[in-house]
């Protein structure tokens, strides 16, 4: 595994009996160093440019078929292309008006350019949330199958992907991790314009490390209007902070944090500067908590 993989992805496969070995800055690098480890004797099999793994994978193909035999689109995570390679070959056998879509995070597509120029195109692969589809390069097997029964291919943000593993986690229950999740984050983002109205999405995987979770949820929340940061600069006296508290309780958010900041540069001497960090309901709430307290004469810096 790459030296950054998953805490939990690493401790899931020691869980098992697997020795696990990090090498490497990303997936190729990775994958590269494997290969050297067959001349001491080891087997190996690649994660996806293999036809055994392929059909393997292609299993999730006939269950969606058997279990959704409405289906008209089946959205599913790219990286390397054997997940939707297998998936796209038996769905298209079976049912051939189904749509395939295919989904890559912004900061690794390597999938993306290859389909749209008909050729593999190796890409520098940033950092992303959906670390378990960021491959530089997509498979030599794979993409004559994505080329020839793939409808498209989309990419998300991470901050679309955030907001996906936000969402699978209040509305399924679902922990999903970054790449599992890029489905639902191609559908919310409306990008691709998946009009069907039965769509089935293949979240892969959920093997997320729950500290890097707990940051999803925080940025997940802010994103979606339910966590505001206010920088509020109130005098420094008896009272001033119960009355902030009491306005903020009459525009019904609740208060999650206090921060003082009394030795800042920038504040008069007699004031204080007070962060709340507010649970609200919407970005339209928010607005209405802005309005609210600027109407009451606060000098107000939105913060997140």
């Amino acid at each position: 595994m790459p030296e950054g993989a998953s805490i939990a992805k690493q401790m899931a496969t020691r869980s098992y009996g697997g020795e696990v070995i990090l090498f490497g800055q990303d997936t190729d690098e990775s994958l590269n160093y494997a290969r050297k480890l067959e001349e001491k004797g080891k087997y190996f099999i690649h994660p996806f440019d293999d036809e055994q793994v392929i059909a393997g994978q292609g299993t999730i193909g006939l269950e969606i078929l058997e279990e959704a035999p409405g289906v008209e689109a089946i959205v599913v995570p790219i990286g390397g292309g054997g997940l939707i390679s297998g998936i796209a070959t038996i769905v298209k056998k079976r049912r051939p008006k189904v749509k395939i879509i295919g989904v890559q995070a912004a900061h690794a597509p390597s999938a993306f350019y290859s389909w749209k120029r008909k050729e593999i195109k190796e890409v520098k692969v940033k950092p992303t949330l959906a670390d378990g589809i960021a491959i530089r390069r997509v498979g030599e097997k794979t993409f004559p199958i994505i080329e020839k029964k793939v409808d498209g291919i989309l990419t998300v943000e991470e901050d679309e992907i955030a907001s996906a593993i936000l969402m699978l986690m209040e509305r399924k229950r679902v922990v999903a991790e970054g790449a599992g999740a890029t489905p639902l984050a191609a559908l919310l983002s409306k990008r691709g314009r998946i009009g069907e109205k039965k769509v089935v999405l293949v979240v892969s995987g959920g093997n997320i490390d729950v500290h890097l979770l707990d940051r999803i949820i925080e940025k997940g929340l802010s994103q979606t209007g339910r966590v505001v940061h206010f920088g509020v600069i109130l005098r420094d006296v008896p009272g001033a902070l119960a009355k902030v508290s009491s306005l903020v309780a009459q525009l019904d958010a609740n208060i999650l944090h206090i921060i003082h900041e009394r030795a800042a540069k920038d504040i008069p001497i007699g004031f204080s500067k007070v962060i709340l960090v507010l649970e609200t309901r919407s970005p339209e709430h928010i607005r209405e908590i802005e309005k609210g307290l600027k109407g009451k004469g606060y000098s107000l810096q939105r913060l997140s």
